[in-house]
């Protein structure tokens, strides 16, 4: 790739676009789509540093970013066509008419001590045990290298991992301890908050993603109350059957779905204007975004700031303008 790279300098001096399109299909694309399968299963590490050289060859080829010139290569259209399309089909559904969502909902107080149960009843499955054997399997070596533990990738995510890793790190003689014992309890009731707070996040997601969202189309939502499980077949099941059946029979439902909370100012928030902060010096793409950015504490720092300055200048010009009197 980098005897390439000095190939394509000195021939785009003298070649057009065309021509330079046919000499990087010709030496360089020709390479990697050869190896293609030898690469496959090579580590991202590798995969990366292959795709950082293409990247490279291709800005340094065509003076472009290297982005517009792989969507150009492989649909023949320029980025921007591509950009501004999926702009005026955004917040469009791909198959109308043929999702329905089932939302189960509760009230808090409920799912709360629902949630806690859930816990309980996990620790009571072996979950302890299972942390244990995980973490002296796959964790345990990585902090032996000196290497932190990493609970942003893979089955490290999980709820469970990052609440336990104090109780994880104690030898196994202090696990019996008081200290232990401490340790176990807090990091149960630090399992139950987590779990708590990611039902809320779903919740909210399904409200932003849904409800509260000003340009998008939504499928429609039908709410199912749990909070009284006497009352399942009644308040869930049943319902849940009819909404179906009237769905794929493409009847009238007995049952409203759920209308969206967008008000009619949050509607005409136009999600693609350009708007030009002069205190920052900053270029904003979107109504929504721009009211966040004047009310942001950045903003703020920024207007104090010059409002100081301000200040500071004036207080300078008065005592010059006493100096020369």
């Amino acid at each position: 790739m980098r005897k390439l790279m000095w190939v394509f300098r000195k021939l785009k001096q003298v070649a057009d676009v065309k021509i330079l399109t046919t000499t990087y299909k010709a030496l360089a694309q020709s390479i990697l789509s050869y190896c293609n399968p030898v690469w496959g299963g090579a580590a991202k590490t590798h995969l990366l540093t292959l795709e950082r050289g293409q990247r490279v060859l291709l800005k340094a080829t065509f003076n472009k970013p290297s982005r517009a010139i792989e969507v150009w290569l492989k649909t023949g259209r320029r980025h921007s066509d591509v950009l501004d399309e999926q702009k005026l089909s955004e917040g469009q559904l791909r198959r109308p008419g043929s999702t329905v969502i089932l939302w189960l909902t509760c009230e808090q107080s409920v799912h709360d001590v629902r949630l806690n149960a859930r816990v309980d009843a996990m620790l009571e499955q072996g979950l302890i045990d299972e942390l244990l054997d995980f973490h002296e399997r796959h964790n345990k070596q990585r902090v032996r290298d000196g290497q932190p533990p990493d609970y942003t990738k893979g089955i490290f995510q999980t709820l469970g991992f990052k609440e336990f890793h104090e109780y994880l790190m104690l030898p196994p003689n202090k696990k019996d301890s008081d200290e232990g014992k401490k340790l176990l309890q807090e990091s149960i009731e630090n399992m139950k908050m987590a779990t708590r707070r990611y039902a809320r996040r779903q919740n909210k997601m399904v409200k932003s993603r849904f409800l509260n969202h000003a340009t998008r189309e939504i499928p429609p939502i039908f709410e199912l109350n749990t909070t009284n499980l006497s009352q399942w077949d009644n308040e869930v099941k049943e319902k849940a059957i009819n909404i179906v059946k009237s769905f794929i029979t493409n009847s009238p439902c007995q049952y409203e779905h759920l209308k969206s909370n967008v008000s009619g100012e949050k509607s005409n928030l136009n999600a693609h204007s350009s708007n030009y902060c002069k205190d920052c010096e900053r270029l904003i793409i979107g109504d929504k975004e721009f009211s966040i950015h004047l009310n942001s504490h950045k903003h703020m720092r920024v207007l104090k700031a010059k409002k100081r300055l301000a200040k500071n200048a004036e207080m300078k010009k008065n005592e010059d303008t006493k100096k020369s009197e």
